[in-house]
């Protein structure tokens, strides 16, 4: 057996696992394309103008044509549900591709390099870990200002850490295998080992945690929006609608509120079920 076949071996029957997703797990992906059209196609499908405000509707509830009513300012909530789940996961996505990233990298250096470099990276990353996500969000918007962007940047700060010291373990254990001392006895370049052979075989745990990630993020980001640091209004976000929903929810008009809230939920919930199975799946929990 040759040691591309070594190196390969452990990653084939992926599409085979897939397979024992389970209906739960499959549901969470039904959930997860349906949202992701809604977040691509929102703003065509949106029956009206989400920011058009006639106050004369102010909290009204269902009526033809407008399934879900009107929020306190007499926009069409349907509409802005819609509308604002582009931004909701938009957030997410960039997030959890920027922490997956960095992260993937400070963690195979530290496990290629080791000594010094691990000893370094590690400790960066230990006292990474000690600052809340949250303040980091409040100091940068103190700083350049609330925005979507400035809570990216805050949780991408706080996520790469964790992600880096997970991912560190499974490298280390990696680099410390068979093929890989062969590779290298064969004259194979550090570049060519790590993206054919160590970067595949460890595919499996950065994919199932960034899946999980994209949970957490999402309701992250939309706590901060919710707090006024990440989207801002008017924009139609599911954390500003949470938000702004919160006095009409103690007057006794709590559509606005449950609905936003449930999406982000459920959000959360089917990317944390997804991940988890196939954590299971891939054994790499």
């Amino acid at each position: 057996m040759s040691i591309g076949q070594i190196a390969i071996g452990r990653n084939r029957g992926y599409r085979k696992r897939l397979s024992k997703l389970g209906w739960l797990g499959w549901l969470a992906v039904f959930v997860l394309f349906t949202f992701g059209m809604i977040a691509i196609f929102g703003s065509a499908l949106a029956p009206h103008d989400p920011n058009k405000i006639d106050l004369a509707y102010a909290y009204v509830g269902p009526i033809p044509g407008h399934p879900l009513g009107f929020d306190e300012l007499g926009r069409d909530l349907f509409s802005r549900i819609l509308v604002g789940a582009r931004s909701s996961l938009v957030g997410p996505i960039v997030l959890v591709l920027l922490t997956t990233v960095i992260g993937t990298k400070i963690a195979i250096a530290a496990a290629w390099r080791r000594g010094w470099t691990d000893a370094g990276l590690s400790a960066g990353v230990d006292i990474a870990v000690a600052f809340p996500g949250l303040l980091l969000a409040i100091l940068l918007a103190t700083v350049f200002g609330a925005s979507l962007w400035v809570a990216i940047a805050a949780l991408t700060l706080a996520y790469t850490p964790s992600l880096a010291r997970l991912l560190r373990s499974s490298a280390l254990r990696e680099t410390g295998m068979d093929y890989v001392k062969a590779l290298k006895v064969m004259g194979f370049s550090d570049r060519q080992i790590i993206f054919r052979h160590l970067l595949p075989n460890l595919a499996p745990f950065i994919i199932a945690q960034a899946i999980i990630m994209f949970g957490y993020a999402t309701l992250d980001i939309g706590g901060l929006s919710f707090l006024g640091i990440g989207v801002q209004p008017p924009t139609a976000d599911w954390g500003t609608m949470v938000a702004a929903g919160a006095s009409g929810l103690l007057q006794g008009y709590p559509t606005q509120t449950l609905v936003a809230g449930s999406c982000l939920v459920l959000t959360a919930v089917s990317f944390a079920v997804l991940g988890d199975r196939l954590a299971r799946i891939w054994g790499v929990e």
